[in-house]
C-alpha cells in the first residue's frame, strides 16, 4: 500500500499515512485525530477530484493550514512558531467569529506585563502594532472557509449512470448497429423469397409456341434421368422433390389434359403387365423387339414366373423417345423404373429394362466366359481390384459390376483402359452421380486366356440407365 507524507492539520506535525484509491480517512499517528483524505483520479486527460466523506468525522471547527510570511503572523500565535524558518511559517486558524475568552491567569499576566511596560516605556510589541502595514491596507482578521461543501447528488446511481456520456454513446452505437443488421437481414430474406418464388414459378409457367394450326404448344423443362438406389432390389430412386407426384409436365407438344390421359393409359397398361399370370400373357403387353420371345423364355426358365407383386405406382412422367417413365413400388419397399412406349398397337412396356435382363443370364455368362461382346444390364460403381492380367491400376480403370435380375448373383470386376473413350464416358456419368451406384448397359467380354470368371473387359458403354431405344 503506498505511503503519503503530509502535515496533520490538528497537531501540525509531518506524518506518513498509508493510503489507497478507496481510502476515506485515517487516524493521525501523532495526535490520533481522524484525517479526511482527498483522492485525485485521472480519466480521459482530465483530473476529477472528489472529497470522500464517511467514517467517523470529529465534530470540531474546521481548520486549515496556510503559509504566511513570518512578519505577518498574528500576535496570538504560540511562542514555538517563532522557531520556524524566516521565509514561511505554518499556522492554524480557527474559523470562529470571536476568540475564546482568556483564562484569569493569562489576564493577570497580561495586566502585570502592561504595568511593567507602562513603567519601562513602549515595548517592541507596541512598536510592531503602531507600525503601518506595508501593503497600505488596514489589518483585518483572516477567516478561511472551505471552497465547497460535500453535496448529495440527486437521483439514484443507476439514473446517473444512464446519463453518463460514455454510456449514452455506447447505447447509440449499439442501437445503430442492431438496426443496420436487422435491415440487412430483411433485405436478404426478401431477395431470397423473390428469387425462390420466381424459380418455383418458372417450371409451372409453360411457354407457348405457335403451331401450324394456330394452337399454342406447351413446353416444360427437360428432366434428368433419376439417380439409382443401390440396395437390395432397389433399382432407381424417384427424382425431384415431388416424390409422390402422379403426373409431371411433358416436353412435347401435348397439352396437360392429353398428357394426363396418356400417362393414365400407360399406367393402366403397366398394371396389366404386372398382373399377368404367365410370361406368355405378359408378352402381349411388352414392347415388340426382335428375339424378345426367346429371351423371355430363357429368362423365365431360370427364374420364377407369375404376377409381379407391387404396392403402388407412385410417379409418372414423360421421358425422351416417346416413353412414359413410372416408378413401381414393390411390397417389400423396393423400387424399379418401368418404361412404357406408345406404339401403333397402343402402350407397351419395355420388359428388358424392367427386369434388368441381358443377352445372357448372369450365371451362364460366368460359366461360359464368352470372348465375344455380350450386352448386360448391371449396376456399376468404382472398384479397386487388380490381379492376373488386370494388374496395372495406372493403365486400367476398375469397375464393380452387379446384376440384380438374379438374387444372390456374385459381383464381378470389369476393366477398361483409362485413356479410352469408354472410360471417359463412364467417368463423366459417375461424376454426375457423385459416387452413387449407377445402372448402365455395357458390353462385356472375357480375355482369351481368362484366369477368373470374376474379371472381364468392358468393351463398350451403351447408355446410362437400362432403356435401350
Amino acid at each position: 500500500m503506498p505511503v503519503t507524507a503530509l502535515v496533520c492539520p490538528h497537531c501540525e506535525k509531518p506524518v506518513e499515512i498509508q493510503v489507497a484509491g478507496v481510502t476515506r480517512s485515517r487516524p493521525c499517528p501523532e495526535c490520533g485525530e481522524m484525517l479526511m483524505l482527498q483522492v485525485a483520479e485521472k480519466g480521459k486527460k482530465a483530473r476529477r477530484r472528489a472529497l470522500l466523506m464517511g467514517g467517523t468525522v470529529p465534530e470540531v471547527p474546521v481548520e486549515r493550514t496556510i503559509s504566511l510570511p513570518i512578519d505577518k503572523l498574528p500576535p496570538e500565535l504560540p511562542p514555538e512558531s517563532a522557531s520556524t524558518p524566516p521565509a514561511l511559517a505554518s499556522t492554524r486558524i480557527v474559523e470562529s467569529e470571536a476568540p475564546p475568552p482568556a483564562s484569569p491567569k493569562s489576564q493577570r499576566t497580561a495586566a502585570f506585563g502592561g504595568s511593567i511596560a507602562s513603567r519601562n516605556g513602549p515595548s517592541v510589541a507596541d512598536e510592531e502594532e503602531s507600525r503601518p502595514p506595508t501593503t497600505g491596507s488596514l489589518p483585518r482578521p483572516l477567516v478561511l472557509e472551505p471552497s465547497h461543501e460535500p453535496q448529495v447528488l440527486a437521483g439514484d446511481a443507476f439514473d446517473r449512470m444512464r446519463m453518463d456520456p460514455e454510456v449514452k454513446e455506447f447505447r447509440r452505437r449499439l442501437i445503430t448497429g442492431t438496426s443496420f443488421v436487422a435491415v440487412i437481414l430483411v433485405i436478404v430474406i426478401l431477395v431470397n423469397w423473390l428469387a425462390g418464388g420466381s424459380l418455383e414459378e418458372a417450371p409451372a409457367k409453360a411457354s407457348t409456341a405457335a403451331t401450324e394450326d394456330g394452337a399454342p404448344a406447351v413446353t416444360a423443362p427437360e428432366h434428368d434421368e433419376p439417380p439409382p438406389v443401390p440396395a437390395g432390389t432397389l433399382v432407381f430412386k424417384a427424382p425431384g422433390r415431388g416424390e409422390f407426384q402422379r403426373v409431371e409436365a411433358s416436353g412435347t407438344g401435348l397439352s396437360s389434359s392429353q398428357m394426363s390421359m396418356e400417362a393414365s393409359l400407360s399406367a393402366q397398361v403397366l398394371r396389366q403387365f404386372l398382373a399377368a399370370p404367365t410370361w406368355k400373357e405378359r408378352l402381349a403387353w411388352c414392347r415388340p423387339l426382335p428375339g424378345l420371345e426367346e429371351q423371355m423364355q430363357a429368362f423365365y426358365a431360370a427364374h420364377a414366373d407369375g404376377p409381379v407383386p407391387f404396392d403402388n405406382i407412385i410417379e409418372s412422367r414423360e421421358a425422351d423417345g416417346g416413353f412414359f417413365q413410372h416408378t413401381v413400388v414393390f411390397e417389400g419397399g423396393g423400387r424399379r423404373q418401368a418404361h412404357v412406349q406408345q406404339t401403333p398397337k397402343g402402350a407397351r412396356v419395355d420388359w428388358a429394362s424392367f427386369v434388368g435382363a441381358g443377352e445372357m443370364n448372369w450365371s451362364d455368362l460366368l460359366a461360359q466366359r464368352p470372348a465375344v461382346e455380350t450386352l448386360v444390364r448391371v449396376m456399376v460403381k468404382e472398384g479397386f481390384y487388380y490381379e492376373n492380367q488386370f494388374g496395372s491400376p495406372r493403365i486400367l480403370k476398375c469397375l464393380e459390376l452387379r446384376n440384380i435380375a438374379e438374387p444372390g448373383a456374385p459381383m464381378i470386376h470389369g476393366y477398361v483402359d483409362r485413356n479410352s473413350s469408354v472410360a471417359l464416358k463412364i467417368e463423366a456419368w459417375q461424376r454426375q452421380a457423385e459416387g452413387v451406384e449407377l445402372p448402365m448397359v455395357l458390353r462385356l467380354k472375357y480375355p482369351v486366356d481368362s484366369r477368373s470368371d470374376r474379371q472381364v473387359w468392358v468393351a463398350d458403354a451403351i447408355c446410362k440407365g437400362w432403356l435401350v431405344e
